[in-house]
């Protein structure tokens, strides 16, 4: 499914005017196709839900979970820390305009701010909506090499020695958990390769 047919069914839950809806889409592809953005883009949106798609039936919310991964990254600036509640802030305005339970808003708003520190406290939809958005570190070194690249441009304003400093300081974060992938899953599947994917980088930076 493209990613406007999903967005489109998604907000058929709450909001059927079809104009209201393309309006939302239309700022959605807007912020996510800025020109600084060379990982954070429409291209990361559709790897995430190639992951959902397979744990679909893993997911208490589906729903839910899909408007998190379409806001979560949907404000992004290299110079704030302040981007997933950025982002949750704005899909939250939008859930209220249209009058969506408390219940979901809460819900998606928490689902947002998990990817800022990777750690679930409510439900195992924040254990998947993790696993998601740090399912890249798994694959294989080609694709996480790209990645790095991507990430590397997204931050082509910092000074390199500054960079590798402050990547260093990221990569060293994971490696220090016990997991980084919060369901057994993604775990059996991805971890090892992960770590391996990391301590390579860690070698080359």
């Amino acid at each position: 499914m493209h990613l406007k047919q999903r967005f489109e069914l998604l907000w058929t839950y709450w909001e059927a005017d079809k104009s209201k809806v393309e309006t939302l889409w239309t700022e959605l592809t807007d912020k996510y196709n800025e020109p600084h953005r060379y990982y954070h883009n429409l291209e990361h949106l559709r790897e995430l839900f190639s992951y959902y798609n397979d744990y679909y039936g893993k997911l208490a919310n589906p729903q839910e979970v899909a408007f998190a991964i379409f806001y979560h990254d949907i404000i992004y600036d290299i110079w704030s820390k302040k981007n997933e509640l950025k982002s949750a802030e704005l899909a939250k305005r939008h859930l209220e305009s249209y009058q969506v339970n408390d219940n979901n808003m809460i819900r998606i708003f928490d689902l947002i701010m998990v990817t800022k520190d990777h750690t679930p406290k409510h439900n195992s939809d924040e254990k998947w909506m993790i696993d998601f958005d740090l399912g890249v570190l798994g694959q294989s070194w080609d694709r996480y090499h790209a990645y790095t690249l991507q990430i590397r441009k997204e931050y082509g304003a910092v000074p390199s020695f500054i960079y590798r400093k402050g990547r260093k300081k990221v990569l060293a974060h994971f490696l220090e958990k016990e997991y980084i992938y919060k369901t057994d899953v993604f775990r059996s599947r991805f971890e090892i390769k992960a770590r391996n994917n990391i301590k390579k980088e860690l070698e080359i930076l």
